[in-house]
């Protein structure tokens, strides 16, 4: 089974199901099925060969879901990255997979610079209307007609739809990872399929589910909704208006949303600039976090304040083709703080540093191992070798399991904070911090210190103003934690900067402000 085999089925099975709604546009499986299949011969036809990666520079959109399905359906490697010319991810994706064809829209081609290194790219393809006023280069093949022109479920050369095998490549999907700079994962069909059949086994999807994707499809927990509603023959609504989050809230209302996916800035943005708690989602049966740490009060705060809809928090990383484990929901009150058990056919193993098996409440790194961890790093096998190993995929982050399986996380490897003597762990002080009444998101990140070595920093966004916000904080961070724990600077901010399109908290940017702050030479305490 690959992942254009799940469209395929369930094209054959309810070909006039609805697939996607994007907007006014209601796609069928056939007709998505039909598009998807005018891609993959529109880029045999090209030149792209099975195996040759391609670029997809577009926003979600049917076109974007036709033109990712459609290359791996002609055996191409999809690269899905974020569309615009200031997207940074775009040139360092391409300098490192080295496509053969790039699939972008217009305004992303116009707003690249001269030396940009998509334009060495041999194969240029644009979906969308080009303006009046802009003339569409020679070398830039228009697709648009491409959507249109095939039947359903027509193989598609030897590698259509009968020829591909599961263990072959699917997709590189890149990741900012902890430092900052963009690194591609390599993951086979095999890979997302597995991840997918988990995801609905233990969220119950069926054909009668539809979901909201805010979420980017260059963003692996993106492409696990898409995966998985195409799987069992459900519906996905696009939209990408989540900057205005009630005209979201009244789309899912429209269309009557049955699950729906976010990260924690996602839930924040609900609860503090929304009329989450006055529109009614009568349709709505389950809500899912995952994409980053969700404090136990910001839990509480949405199952106090959120719709009456089953919450699973969860837990992946893109090297898992998202998914590694989940909080049953009626299990979220007496294991708050938990990520729960791993999801079908997925192990993990709390690991010492010398490999061997952690004890019940002994803190290691989580190891994991199944069907979906992916191969490694594209054009970087030295830290594949470090990751991925024979006992499996090496996830950096720090946790314990109790005597019932739950994992919880203590914080990761390299968010670990060196003061003096003392390892602090930046999880535990920024847990401390949504426990207070005032803050609505924090992060903490290490800044170096003369005397310390290193030390905590802050930076907080508060719900309402306050005159000494970091006295304040920094009071109650003294009633909780350690003296050596308490962030020596609590810095007051009006937004958290955040990585393009996931919502994710950009903690290489806050590192690199933590250096400005201003220290005290000695922490006085």
């Amino acid at each position: 089974m690959r992942i254009p085999d799940l469209l395929e089925r369930s094209a054959r099975r309810t070909p006039d199901a609805v697939a996607l709604i994007d907007g006014d546009q209601t796609t069928t499986y056939a007709a998505l099925d039909a598009a998807v299949t005018g891609v993959a011969q529109a880029m045999q036809a090209a030149g792209v060969a099975p195996g040759d990666r391609v670029v997809i520079a577009l926003e979600n959109s049917v076109e974007q879901v036709a033109a990712y399905l459609g290359v791996m359906r002609g055996g191409a490697v999809a690269v899905p990255l974020p569309a615009g010319a200031r997207s940074d991810r775009l040139a360092p994706a391409v300098r490192d997979c080295q496509p053969r064809a790039c699939l972008f829209d217009p305004p992303t081609w116009r707003g690249l610079a001269a030396t940009s290194p998509v334009h060495d790219v041999p194969i240029a393809l644009s979906l969308g209307t080009w303006p009046p006023t802009a003339t569409r280069p020679d070398r830039v093949r228009p697709m648009d007609a491409a959507l249109a022109t095939a039947a359903p479920h027509t193989a598609v050369g030897a590698a259509g739809a009968d020829g591909g095998r599961e263990e072959d490549l699917a997709a590189i999907i890149y990741t900012s990872g902890s430092t900052g700079e963009p690194r591609g994962v390599m993951l086979s069909h095999r890979n997302f399929v597995a991840n997918a059949e988990a995801i609905v086994s233990y969220l119950g999807l069926s054909a009668a589910d539809r979901a909201m994707c805010v979420l980017p499809f260059y963003y692996v927990y993106g492409l696990s909704v898409l995966h998985s509603h195409l799987a069992v023959g459900g519906s996905i609504v696009i939209d990408n208006r989540f900057a205005f989050p009630n005209v979201v809230l009244d789309a899912m209302r429209t269309h009557a949303v049955t699950g729906f996916a976010g990260v924690p800035s996602t839930f924040a943005l609900l609860l503090h600039r929304s009329n989450l708690e006055t529109t009614e989602l009568p349709a709505l049966r389950y809500v899912t976090q995952a994409g980053g740490n969700m404090p136990p009060p910001k839990v509480q705060e949405w199952l106090a304040r959120g719709p009456r809809a089953a919450f699973f928090v969860m837990y992946g990383a893109t090297e898992a083709a998202a998914r590694l484990t989940y909080v049953p929901p009626h299990r979220l009150a007496d294991k708050l703080g938990s990520i729960g058990v791993p999801i079908p056919s997925v192990a993990i193993t709390v690991v010492r540093e010398d490999g061997s098996t952690a004890a019940i409440g002994e803190v290691g790194e989580l190891v994991a191992s199944g069907p979906n961890i992916a191969r490694g790093y594209w054009n970087n096998p030295a830290e594949t070798a470090e990751r991925f190993g024979p006992l499996g995929y090496r996830t950096g982050d720090l946790g314990y399991a109790d005597a019932d399986g739950y994992l919880f996380l203590v914080g990761r490897r390299h968010d670990m904070i060196k003061v003096g003597a003392h390892r602090v762990g930046a999880k535990e002080i920024e847990d401390v911090l949504h426990a207070h009444e005032q803050v609505a998101e924090a992060a903490v990140v290490a800044a170096p210190h003369d005397l310390q070595g290193e030390v905590p920093v802050a930076f907080v966004v508060l719900r309402r103003e306050a005159a000494d916000g970091e006295r304040m904080l920094q009071a109650h961070c003294a009633g909780h934690l350690a003296p050596h724990k308490v962030p020596v600077r609590i810095v007051v901010e009006p937004d958290l900067p955040r990585l393009a399109g996931t919502g994710k908290v950009d903690r290489p940017n806050l590192r690199e402000r933590a250096l400005a702050v201003p220290m005290p030479a000695a922490r006085g305490r």
